[in-house]
């Protein structure tokens, strides 16, 4: 009965374990993680630049960007929604997507803006502001 028992526990937690392995015909890890930086920025692009612009189609750029996104890291969008699809299946693994995601995004943030002193509006400054304002419509 022990043996049996055993048996089957055994057999239970091998079943139970997931492996880390990404099956075949989905992106690796480090480049979805590249690939969905990419996007992003495109998103961000988009938002930042072509919104602003009313001569241009935001639906239309951001296609176009996409497809070139896709075109530089040689793959499709059809294998990236599959991929997205098994690692939304696997958040273990997204984490560690996501995650690094965020730490490129802290540093590129770094990257462009370096340590600046905020500026407080006190009432001095303002007075300065509303003397330029006044001189300037004068």
């Amino acid at each position: 009965m022990r043996i049996f028992l055993f048996f089957i526990l055994t057999i239970f937690f091998s079943g139970c374990v997931r492996s880390n392995k990404v099956p075949k015909g989905i992106i690796s890890q480090n480049e979805m993680r590249k690939l969905m930086w990419d996007l992003m920025r495109a998103d961000a692009y988009v938002s930042d630049f072509i919104m602003k612009d009313s001569t241009r189609n935001p639906k239309t750029e951001s296609v176009i960007l996409y497809e070139q996104v896709f075109k530089i890291h040689s793959t499709t969008e059809e294998n990236f929604k599959r991929s997205l699809v098994f690692y939304q299946s696997r958040p273990d693994l997204l984490k560690v997507i996501t995650d690094s995601l965020r730490s490129d995004e802290k540093k590129a943030q770094q990257y462009q803006a370096p340590d600046q002193k905020p500026q407080i509006d006190t009432p001095f400054r303002k007075m300065k502001l509303n003397k330029k304002l006044v001189k300037t419509t004068q």
